[in-house]
């Protein structure tokens, strides 16, 4: 019996380290900017939504974005990385893939660099280029870092996010391949439907 719990603790183990990176380098000051409803409007209970609210930050380029990027979709997909995060680095060409194949179905990707706090971050722009992940990037402004980083705890993490910048589904930890990721997406159009 302790051999088959053993080898349990030691496959979960395996499964995370593979799937999802630890936090590193992200600040968790508590902030009001992330918004969390736990009310369905009939008044069921459902489990935390976030919400962006409002923030600035940089594309890796320089460029200002707020949460008005969410508007441009119905759907997008918030993937957050980090440059260390080598499940994170594997799944961004198949996000690149999924970018390009929803583009005309209003779905749109952004990425989020956890660990990059200025634009121009040359590992950042390699990865970028390397995996052909040329969907939107977004370095961790302060905004960020105060708001939705705080409560990310480990990488990648994926939150889906409707026009407003509210959640919609679940939050996803870790990595996951293309199909899966189609299938979620197929789901999260259908929800804001």
């Amino acid at each position: 019996m302790k051999k088959c719990w053993t080898f349990l603790i030691l496959a979960v183990t395996a499964m995370l380290i593979l799937t999802a990176c630890g936090q590193k380098g992200v600040q968790t000051e508590e902030d009001n900017s992330v918004q969390k409803s736990s009310e369905t409007s009939d008044g069921q209970e459902e489990s935390q939504k976030i919400s962006f609210g409002d923030f600035t930050s940089q594309t890796l380029d320089g460029e200002e974005v707020t949460q008005e990027i969410f508007s441009e979709a119905e759907v997008t997909m918030v993937n957050i990385w980090g440059t260390f995060c080598s499940p994170c680095i594997n799944e961004m060409p198949e996000l690149g893939e999924i970018s390009r194949k929803y583009a005309d179905r209003n779905v749109q990707i952004i990425g989020i660099i956890g660990d990059v706090y200025e634009s121009g971050d040359e590992t950042a722009q390699e990865i970028i280029e390397t995996t052909k992940a040329d969907y939107l990037h977004m370095i961790a402004s302060e905004d960020l870092q105060k708001g939705i980083l705080s409560e990310i705890t480990a990488y990648p993490t994926t939150i889906f996010v409707d026009a407003e910048g509210t959640q919609i589904g679940e939050m996803y930890i870790g990595a996951r391949d293309q199909a899966a990721w189609e299938l979620i997406v197929e789901q999260m159009l259908s929800e804001v439907h």
